[in-house]
């Protein structure tokens, strides 16, 4: 029986996951993972009425998704050593849009702004790999596609938007190169370069992957204790989300301050307003005193004015930069 790779993960960051995936190895998936596909898949049928409510969009989707798999649309693509297969969500058709082939996705709010922001394919580079498959595979049974896209709502605040990107045919031959590579080989490949330090953690594979165990009982120090305390496993992803959060929130702030600066502070205006939100532009003037100035021309002083205290500062690291 020919190996098969599943569409939705041939976009996967590692080659090495692909392989037990194609290879039919056990996966290991947590609860909480579960839940997350689970409800993403739920997501699904509530689009697409969505996109014909809201967006006016004329949408054929896949029998699937309503739980008939009577005429369910199933996509091949033969390549050495086995095929990539797939089940597309849905086409769209619109006054302005026409055989669009989609996969709705669900996001968190700051993965959804992230997304929204930077486009499908600098963000979600995997789901467009997953959506070239499709493409390839339904032009292969003389379906036509004239472009691709991801539907994605936030699951925070179901908040929608459609990200379309055109069809590349030199990213759809190194999709298939990968592929053939990965069913070549007689044993687990190198992860290769695609790989980021936090695959390793939700990868269904991680139990039966030597990498990812290695990491796992990396010694980062005879200081460091292995904690299984959900308490304090629960604080520290806590603190490694706030933090991410804090990057993003900054990086938008500066984009949105760039925008401002452009059109609306050198056009001299004090107020705009934009539907419900009213921008007040107001100068302020502040004084802050030179502290690096007044210890290099007082350096005898700044010692009986010193106060020494202390505190703690938390810092997140991943096993490999730790060790």
């Amino acid at each position: 029986m020919d190996k098969e790779i599943h569409a939705s993960m041939i976009g996967s960051l590692c080659d090495r996951a692909i392989y037990y995936h194609a290879n039919n190895f056990e996966q290991s998936v947590q609860e909480k993972s579960r839940r997350v596909l689970e409800t993403g898949s739920m997501f699904e049928s509530l689009v697409i009425n969505w996109l014909r409510q809201d967006y006016s969009l004329s949408v054929s989707f896949n029998p699937l998704i309503s739980g008939a798999k009577k005429g369910e649309l199933k996509l091949s693509i033969p390549v050495k050593g086995g095929n990539i297969i797939g089940r597309p969500d849905c086409f769209i058709n619109g006054k302005e849009i026409h055989n669009v082939l989609i996969d709705i996705k669900s996001m968190n709010s700051r993965s959804f702004s992230r997304w929204k922001r930077l486009g499908s394919v600098e963000d979600k580079p995997g789901y467009v790999d997953q959506l070239h498959v499709y493409a390839l595979g339904a032009r292969n049974i003389g379906i036509k596609v004239e472009s691709l896209g991801i539907v994605g709502v936030n699951k925070d605040n179901s908040d929608m938007h459609i990200d379309l990107f055109d069809f590349n045919n030199e990213r759809m031959n190194e999709i298939i190169k990968r592929s053939e590579f990965i069913l070549s080989c007689d044993e687990a490949p190198e992860p290769g370069k695609r790989l980021q330090d936090w695959s390793c953690s939700y990868c269904p594979y991680s139990t039966i992957c030597e990498i990812a165990q290695s990491k796992k009982n990396t010694e980062v120090g005879k200081s460091v204790s292995v904690t299984d305390d959900k308490d304090v496993i629960s604080a520290m992803e806590l603190l490694q989300e706030s933090r991410e959060m804090e990057r993003d929130a900054k990086e938008l702030e500066a984009l949105a301050k760039e925008t401002l600066d452009k059109k609306v502070r050198l056009q001299g205006l004090k107020y705009v307003q934009a539907g419900e939100l009213v921008l007040i532009l107001k100068e302020i003037s502040s004084a802050r005193f030179d502290t690096a100035a007044f210890k290099k021309s007082h350096p005898d002083l700044v010692k009986d004015f010193i106060k020494t205290s202390t505190s703690v500062r938390y810092e997140l690291k991943n096993l490999q930069e730790a060790a």
